[in-house]
């Protein structure tokens, strides 16, 4: 894993003083956004972000998310490009209806982000987008992240149809070398999804959005049921605890059947149906695809990250790796 870096204080372009120090997992942190006015007590839009890889100016917003949205920016000096994610400290006035309800929101999504910060800070893989910065103010966090040009796995499926055999391979041998990486670091992603892998101008993926990854060790159970419904495992719709890898190789089984197949395994117009459906775990496979070993109900059935890349159907030379 790539050495933590103590960020230096970053001096804000705003009116508010920069905090005294960086925090304990290496953020920079900076003094609050100036408001737009004396009464609103709204912040002022940022348009650029000082930080010490650089000046940054912010440009379109390029995706968005329940926790925040995604910019790209600029660098000032180098004209190096970078995804900016953009996450707000506070909620909105209209998400939670008593202000106690709005203070644990705002205590759990601070953590989280912070957890993704420091996380993030510390990966070094080919196939896992890096983290170039992060600045904290009193009212965003901004995480700046390398920018991966070749778009969303999602919309080159949709433009594409289903894959090769064969690009397939190569994808599912990519995504199993991050995921045995996080794994072996004692990293779990939770929330491994079509679209939270881009695709670069290579061809190779980078595997984005940490934000309800966690540390997690053999010997104890994570109980945080998160993710996307379709890419879930089932002990998660059925809140069960769980040690963590298990829930991402699931996840990475039910991604790989889309890549060969276009669809995902388990759908339903019902979302109870849907829901046993995923519980039940019977995948019908297509006659040329053969039974995974991910998508499997009993935990215990389930193949490790590591094991995943000598799974035959991987390990068949016809992509290099």
């Amino acid at each position: 894993m790539r050495q933590p870096t103590t960020h230096a204080r970053t001096q804000s372009r705003y009116a508010d003083q920069p905090t005294p120090a960086p925090n304990a997992n290496g953020a920079a942190s900076i003094g609050g956004e100036s408001r737009s006015t004396a009464t609103s007590g709204m912040p002022r839009r940022r348009t650029t972000i000082d930080a010490t890889t650089g000046h940054w100016d912010l440009g379109k917003t390029i995706g968005a998310g329940s926790m925040g949205k995604v910019k790209l920016a600029r660098n000032k000096e180098t004209g190096e490009q970078v995804a900016v994610k953009i996450v707000p400290r506070q909620s909105n006035d209209g998400e939670h209806h008593t202000q106690a309800e709005r203070d644990r929101a705002d205590r759990s999504r601070e953590v989280r982000t912070a957890r993704e910060a420091a996380i993030v800070t510390l990966v070094d893989h080919p196939y896992i987008c890096g983290m170039r910065d992060v600045v904290r103010t009193n009212y965003h966090w901004y995480m700046l992240f390398e920018y991966v040009n070749g778009g969303q796995m999602l919309d080159y499926i949709i433009s594409h149809g289903r894959l090769k055999e064969k690009q397939a391979r190569k994808f599912g041998r990519q995504i199993a070398s991050a995921l045995d990486y996080c794994h072996r670091n004692s990293i779990v992603h939770r929330d491994l999804k079509i679209e939270n892998i881009l695709i670069s101008k290579n061809g190779d993926i980078k595997i984005i959005d940490f934000g309800l990854s966690n540390l997690f060790s053999p010997r104890s159970h994570l109980k945080t049921f998160c993710g996307s419904l379709y890419f879930a495992a089932p002990e998660l719709l059925q809140a069960k605890a769980y040690t963590g890898p298990e829930v991402d190789v699931w996840s990475f089984g039910i991604v790989l059947y889309v890549l060969v197949c276009g669809k995902v395994p388990f759908d339903d117009q019902s979302m109870p149906q849907l829901h046993a459906k995923i519980k039940r775990g019977n995948v019908e496979y297509p006659p040329w695809l053969s039974p995974g070993e991910c998508i499997r109900c009993p935990t215990s059935l389930r193949v490790s990250a590591d094991a995943l890349r000598r799974v035959s159907w991987l390990d068949r030379p016809d992509a290099e790796y």
